[in-house]
């Protein structure tokens, strides 16, 4: 029983010893491999059959691997594979990077860019990033003259600046040939050996062709010589005219491309610089000659000959820029610089001319003069004569209107003289009116009074009855009126009690007023 328990314990131990020994020394210290971040590994197979001379090793063959290990940890059998540690290629940002592979099929005739299982430029691109390079089987490269990064693997992207586009030009495929499509700006990851892009400025441009001047010896006829400035030959625009004479202008013509019309014009031309050169300029110098020809060197002096010059040269680049898908917008002729000698001649004959015509204005000046004092005159002695039969005129008026004044006066003062009269016609009449009127009423009134008087007393039963009423009516309320008997024999005892009251009533009335008449209303005029 113990023997099997020291076997047990035997084998534990042998197996832990050895799982010790093949994970802690062989697997961790002779199998493991680290590689760091930027970092690839290439590896090499070192057993099996040899693999094919330009081609990676495949499964069970000698070579080496296409897949490369990334960054991290691996475990490997040392004497199974060699192992390379690679750095990854790294391309910056507005950079690309053209590839070969170096292995694989070789391209059918009539192609240069290959595909990923050919050999050859691949038709791919490196763009911004990092890349895991085999540098068995690719290469990466940059063309000869391009514009690179420090390292001198990468090149800049095509880029098409504001105000430009970019005409494509295809070296191989379907598109082959230039493209209608053009680049707008912006950065593009092309192929170089695919496609060529040529920059086109797009809108307005200016073409100055101005005169430049040289000394030059020019000897008379007495054998003194002198400098003189005189036009340098292909400078501005120059041509014969009629006279026989050469002219040389200073002219700008502002001229451009659209979009659309730059694929057209790469064909046609080239390069922008190639459109100058080829057609720009001496379609200028040519429409010129032929606007200029029939013209004189005076035609350029005087006139409006220039205008018309520059306005018929304008027209016919417009003409031949639509034929060739150029937009041209207007020739100025900034500058003239005809013949000093033809010109000293029509500046002296065209001043002998400004002469007779400024001779002949002053003397008209001097004629319009004379007329002007004659109807001055003409003038004063009209506005005296005006003035005297003004005078007459008025006078002859004013008499007239006094004549007229009086009439009026003498017949108004007729007119007011009989309205007086019947003024005081009516006031007699109103007068008398008023008088009849006033009798009238009094009249009316008092007989009005004698009839109510008559009434009253009749009312009364008499005329004592009346005055009694009427002395009874006119009493003071708070009278008081005490009878004394005196005793027989007495005035008031005899006269007794009706006596009393008659002499008392009678005494009363000769005291008092009689009843007043009722006032006559005042007579009103009529």
């Amino acid at each position: 029983m113990a023997i099997k328990k020291a076997a047990v314990v035997a084998v534990a131990v042998l197996a832990a010893g050895a799982f010790i020994v093949y994970e802690g020394i062989w697997r961790w210290g002779m199998e493991r491999v680290w590689v760091p971040a930027g970092y690839s590994l290439q590896l090499t197979r070192m057993t099996g059959a040899d693999a094919a001379q330009e081609g990676y090793a495949q499964a069970d063959q000698k070579g080496v691997m296409e897949q490369m290990l990334g960054p991290g940890r691996h475990f490997l059998v040392p004497w199974q594979y060699t192992r390379k540690l690679v750095q990854d290629f790294e391309v910056p940002p507005g950079h690309i990077a053209l590839l070969r592979n170096n292995i694989g099929k070789d391209l059918p005739e009539g192609r240069f860019l290959a595909g990923p299982d050919e050999k050859g430029t691949q038709l791919a691109v490196l763009t911004p990033g990092v890349w895991r390079i085999n540098q068995f089987g690719q290469t990466p490269y940059v063309q000869p003259g391009a514009k690179t990064d420090h390292s001198g693997l990468t090149q800049e992207m095509t880029y098409v600046p504001p105000g430009y586009v970019g005409v494509q030009t295809f070296a191989e495929g379907t598109s082959k040939g230039i493209s209608p499509k053009v680049l707008q700006a912006g950065y593009y990851a092309l192929n170089p050996e695919q496609v060529k892009v040529t920059i086109v400025g797009i809108g307005y441009d200016v073409q100055e062709m101005d005169v430049q001047y040289t000394q030059k010896d020019v000897r008379d006829a007495t054998g003194g010589h002198s400098m003189q400035s005189v036009p340098k030959e292909g400078t501005g625009v120059s041509f014969p005219l009629a006279d026989g004479k050469q002219m040389y202008l200073d002219m700008t013509v502002v001229w451009g491309i659209y979009p659309a019309d730059a694929p057209r014009i790469v064909s046609d031309y080239g390069t922008e610089e190639d459109l100058e050169r080829k057609i720009i300029v001496p379609q200028i110098l040519s429409i010129c000659k032929n606007a200029g020809s029939d013209l004189t060197t005076k035609d350029f002096i005087a006139g409006n000959t220039r205008d018309q010059f520059q306005e018929r040269v304008t027209t016919e680049l417009q003409t031949m820029g639509k034929e060739k898908g150029i937009h041209f917008l207007i020739a100025l002729v900034k500058g003239f610089h005809p013949d000093p000698e033809i010109t000293a001649t029509i500046q002296a004959r065209m001043l002998a001319e400004e002469e007779v015509i400024t001779l002949g204005i002053e003397q008209s000046r001097d004629t319009v003069a004379g007329e002007l004092e004659g109807g001055r005159r003409k003038v004063a002695t009209a506005l005296k004569d005006f003035d005297s039969e003004t005078t007459a005129l008025v006078a002859k008026q004013k008499e007239e209107g006094l004549k007229d004044a009086a009439m009026v006066k003498a017949t108004a003062d007729r007119q007011v003289a009989a309205i007086d009269r019947q003024v005081a016609e009516l006031d007699a009449q109103g007068v008398q009116i008023d008088g009849k009127a006033e009798a009238d009423v009094l009249q009316r009134t008092s007989t009005a009074q004698a009839e109510l008087m008559k009434l009253m007393v009749s009312a009364y039963g008499g005329p004592d009855a009346f005055n009694l009423a009427t002395f009874a009516k006119n009493l003071p309320e708070d009278l008081k009126v005490e009878y004394h008997y005196a005793g027989p024999g007495t005035m008031w005892t005899d006269l007794g009690q009706a006596g009393m009251q008659e002499a008392a009533a009678r005494k009363v009335m000769s005291q008092s007023s009689p009843i007043a008449a009722p006032r006559p209303a005042p007579s009103q005029s009529p």
